[in-house]
């Protein structure tokens, strides 16, 4: 039996609000679990050891700033000592290395985001029209594009961790990361349904 329109966006609907939920309980789960370091001091002794040239800094958010080689975090995650607060530096540390493995990669990845992003920000501006509905699935695709390097982070802000942390910090980094899969799949799905809806 094909599904409906509506079936398509109810599936969409319920994988991204299904997603945030298991974010929120791996967050009040794994935020009490303390670690060894402070998330801040192990990122500023990585970026050392690895010779990467970036600072670490407090910002409003946490990111990283190619252009000024900087890894922000914010303050709680700066001083943060659990397995929550030290994956979310560690991810961030492990877009640090990769701008010296694979700029290229970063920089083309940061230019598709920055599309996707626009084209989103421009389709729920212009309101429900077939055409916003395109510009909003295309959005998403550009988005969903960002996957593969969010992965690689992963993986190299994990090797620099200390072993003993690895496992409980990857499956907090897994939770978070997994938004750049379900969040643009689960958005398609519901453009989808609403133009299947439509039809």
């Amino acid at each position: 039996m094909a599904m409906s329109g509506k079936d398509l966006a109810l599936l969409g609907l319920f994988l991204v609000a299904g997603h945030f939920l298991h974010r929120a309980l791996v967050y009040w789960r794994y935020r009490k679990v303390e670690a060894p370091l402070e998330a801040g001091a192990f990122a500023e002794e990585a970026l050392r050891r690895y010779l990467t040239g970036f600072r670490v800094r407090v910002g409003w958010r946490n990111g990283v700033h190619f252009g000024e080689q900087e890894v922000r975090l914010t303050e709680a995650v700066m001083r943060g000592r659990s397995l929550y607060h030290l994956a979310v530096a560690a991810h961030e540390v492990g877009h640090a290395l990769q701008w010296r493995a694979r700029e290229e990669l970063v920089r083309n990845t940061q230019a598709a985001l920055t599309l996707g992003f626009g084209l989103l920000v421009l389709g729920f501006l212009l309101g429900p029209t077939e055409l916003s509905a395109l510009m909003v699935f295309g959005g998403y695709g550009f988005v969903l594009l960002s996957l593969p390097l969010e992965l690689d982070a992963n993986r190299r802000g994990l090797e620099a961790l200390p072993p003993e942390v690895r496992e409980g910090v990857k499956r907090v980094t897994t939770a978070l990361t997994a938004s750049y899969l379900v969040v643009p799949l689960g958005g398609m799905l519901m453009v989808a349904g609403w133009l299947m809806g439509r039809s």
